[in-house]
């Protein structure tokens, strides 16, 4: 089974008989493992401390986002996995655009009480979290064109949350990126990715 074109993937034998999602982004190859989750065998990204990944993703994401004439002023993500690829990201639209993103913002891990935060449940984690705001992370984004980014596109509870943390800052989503979006699922507009996670029957 392959998958070219757009997503750029293919579906090879692995080790043991297993299977693997192959997927090219700036002219690498980068393998993934598919892995159990919620009883369904999905592709599974992790870009925890993968620099060439997150480089080579952050190359594209940038590129499409510029082709496309999004504008925003900065970016707003999860802590923490996705803190690397918005600060790539960032270097590169800031050199694209000749105008300094100097700061983005987090919505990081709260155990409530927050002057703003959001509570949702993610496909990885099948309990509810809350993600907040700093008081100075929302004086910054008041006004202001943002950007949605994270990994990973699933079951949208995340998304749902960084946009309920962006509207209680006052800001405007000017678009969402992430790297990858799970097969099958529906998509918000404005929703920019670069390749599908395929899922396999069990």
């Amino acid at each position: 089974m392959e998958r070219f074109g757009q997503e750029k993937t293919r579906i090879v034998e692995g080790e043991n008989g297993g299977k693997n999602l192959e997927v090219k982004m700036a002219g690498k190859t980068f393998v993934l493992p598919f892995k159990l989750i919620s009883g369904r065998m999905v592709g599974f990204l992790d870009i925890s401390g993968q620099v060439s990944l997150i480089e080579a993703a952050a190359e594209e994401l940038t590129e499409k986002l510029l082709n496309s004439g999004v504008e925003f002023d900065t970016i707003l993500n999860p802590v923490a996995k996705s803190n690397a690829l918005a600060h790539a990201i960032a270097l590169r639209w800031s050199k694209a655009k000749g105008v300094e993103l100097e700061r983005t913002a987090v919505a990081r891990k709260s155990t409530g009480g927050a002057r703003v935060e959001a509570t949702y449940r993610s496909v990885t984690t099948p309990k509810d979290q809350t993600i907040s705001l700093t008081d100075d992370d929302v004086e910054f984004l008041q006004g202001k064109r943002i950007l949605l980014l994270d990994d990973v596109y699933g079951g949208g509870g995340t998304t749902g949350a960084l946009q309920e943390l962006a509207r209680k800052a006052g800001a405007e989503i000017a678009a969402h990126a992430v790297i990858s979006v799970e097969a099958g699922v529906t998509l918000p507009e404005n929703l920019y990715h670069l390749f599908e996670l395929p899922v396999l029957e069990v």
